[in-house]
């Protein structure tokens, strides 16, 4: 990664059932509860997410008329001290 700019390694918008995204959701997070770490699959691509050192949960609900969007993103930096508790 050079100065500010971020390098996006893996971006996936796909259509989904409510009952697809919930069980997402459930094994990502059964993962990172017993592992510290799930993998994101697309098109035979694979990517491990393994947040560690200091972390942060930011979910933000947005609505522009009939659209709505909810966003859970998990930021960290590795090495940086242990993980936050979120609650």
């Amino acid at each position: 990664m050079s100065g500010n700019k971020a390098d996006v390694v893996f971006i996936s918008k796909e259509s989904r059932s409510v009952d697809e995204i919930g069980r997402f959701l459930v094994t990502a997070g059964e993962k990172l509860i017993e592992t510290g770490t799930f993998t994101v699959v697309q098109g035979g691509r694979e990517i491990e997410v393994s947040p560690s050192g200091s972390t942060k949960l930011e979910l933000k609900y947005k609505n522009k008329g009939y659209k709505h969007e909810f966003e859970i993103e998990i930021e960290w930096r590795p090495g940086s001290g242990p993980g936050v508790d979120i609650k």
